[in-house]
C-alpha cells in the first residue's frame, strides 16, 4: 500500500472513532463532509481522481471499525453517475448487483436511484420503483429491483471494470474486518486464563489463531496483487476473482476459528467479535461468492487449456 493509501487509512480512522456511536444518517453526513464519497470521481467532474489501492484504504479501514452503510457502493457510485453526466444523482445512488437470480441493491437513509450494469449503458432505478428486500446478516437493508431501469450512455471501460472494483473493494472491506477480529481474539487468548494460564498457550488455541491469522495474510496478498495490477492497467479476470474467491474462503475460517477461540461470549451481542465476523459473512456473499469466483476461474482455466494454463497463473502482466 502506498504513503497515500497509508495517510488515507489514518484518516478513516480517526473519522470513523471520532463518528464512533453515531446514527447511519451522521456516519453518512461525516463521510460525505470528508469528502469521501468523491474518492474514485475523476477530477475533471470535481472528485479527487483516487486510485484503487487508494480508495481499498477506506474500505478496509470501514472493516476494521465494522462500520455501518455500505460502503463500496457509496465509493463507487458517484463515479459511475458522474460519468454517465447524472452528478446531480450521484450524492443518493446505490448499485445492484446480482444475487442468485435477483437485482438487489444495498440502501441507505435518502437514496433515491439504484444503478445497474445494461449491458453498454448505465441504468438508473429510482427508488420508488424498487421493493424492499430485507436485512442481511450483518443488518444491511436491501432494495430488489424488478427490471432494468433507464438507460444512460456511460464509457465502456468502466462499466465493464465495475464488478471488478466492486469485487476488490469488498475483499479490503474484509480483511479490515479480518485484522480487527483477529486482535479482538489474540487480546482475549492472552488475557483469559484458565487452570492458571492464559489460554493461548495452549496449543490447541494457538492452532486456531494460526489458521485465521494464516487466511488473513493470504487474503491480503491476492487482494494487494490485484489492485497493483488494477492501478496499473494489466489486472486480468483470474486476479481479481482469486483475490474476491480467498476473502470468501478465508471468511469462513477466520470467523469459525475465531468464534471456537473466544467461546460463548463472542456470541453475544454485548461482545464487539460478531460485528466483524457478520461483516464476513455477508462480504462473503456480496460481489461474487468464493463458490461464484471459483466457478469462473474454472472456466477460464478449462478454456486456456493445457498449453495455456501455466502463462495465465504464472505469466508477468
Amino acid at each position: 500500500m502506498n504513503a497515500e493509501a497509508n495517510l488515507l487509512r489514518d484518516s478513516v480512522n480517526a473519522l470513523l472513532t471520532q463518528s464512533a456511536g453515531s446514527s447511519e444518517a451522521d456516519l453518512l453526513t461525516a463521510f460525505r463532509d470528508a469528502g469521501l464519497d468523491m474518492a474514485l470521481v475523476a477530477e475533471a467532474d470535481g472528485g479527487h481522481g483516487l486510485s484503487l489501492t487508494e480508495a481499498s484504504a477506506i474500505a478496509f479501514g470501514w472493516g476494521t471499525h465494522g462500520a455501518g452503510l455500505p460502503v463500496v457502493e457509496l465509493l463507487l457510485a458517484p463515479a459511475l453517475a458522474h460519468a454517465a453526466g447524472r452528478g446531480d444523482i450521484a450524492a443518493t445512488c446505490t448499485i445492484a448487483q446480482e444475487r442468485g437470480a435477483k437485482a438487489e441493491a444495498p440502501v441507505f437513509e435518502g437514496w433515491t436511484h439504484a444503478l445497474t450494469a445494461q449491458g453498454v449503458q448505465l441504468g438508473l432505478t429510482p427508488a420508488e420503483r424498487t421493493r424492499p428486500a430485507g436485512t442481511d446478516v450483518a443488518g444491511q437493508a436491501w432494495a430488489g429491483l424488478d427490471g432494468g431501469g433507464e438507460g444512460q450512455a456511460v464509457d465502456a471501460a468502466r462499466l465493464a471494470s465495475l464488478r471488478r472494483d466492486a469485487a476488490l473493494l469488498t475483499a479490503a472491506q474484509m480483511t479490515g474486518a479480518m485484522r480487527r477480529a483477529l486482535a479482538l481474539v489474540i487480546d482475549h487468548v492472552n488475557t483469559r486464563k484458565q487452570f492458571g494460564k492464559a489460554i493461548g498457550r495452549f496449543q490447541a488455541v494457538q492452532h486456531l489463531i494460526a489458521d485465521a491469522a494464516t487466511e488473513t495474510l493470504v487474503a491480503e496478498a491476492a487482494l494487494k496483487g490485484a489492485l497493483t495490477l488494477a492501478d496499473a492497467g494489466r489486472v486480468q479476470p483470474i486476479d481479481w476473482l482469486a483475490a474476491k474467491a480467498q476473502a470468501g474462503r478465508a471468511a469462513g475460517i477466520v470467523a469459525a476459528r475465531l468464534h471456537q477461540a473466544m467461546g460463548a461470549i463472542g456470541f453475544t451481542e454485548e461482545h464487539d467479535l460478531h460485528r466483524y465476523t457478520k461483516q464476513l459473512w455477508s462480504g462473503r456473499d456480496n460481489w461474487g461468492s468464493d463458490a461464484a469466483c471459483e466457478r469462473e476461474i474454472g472456466r477460464l482455466a478449462r478454456a486456456a487449456g493445457s498449453g495455456g494454463l501455466w502463462p495465465l497463473l504464472a505469466d508477468e502482466r
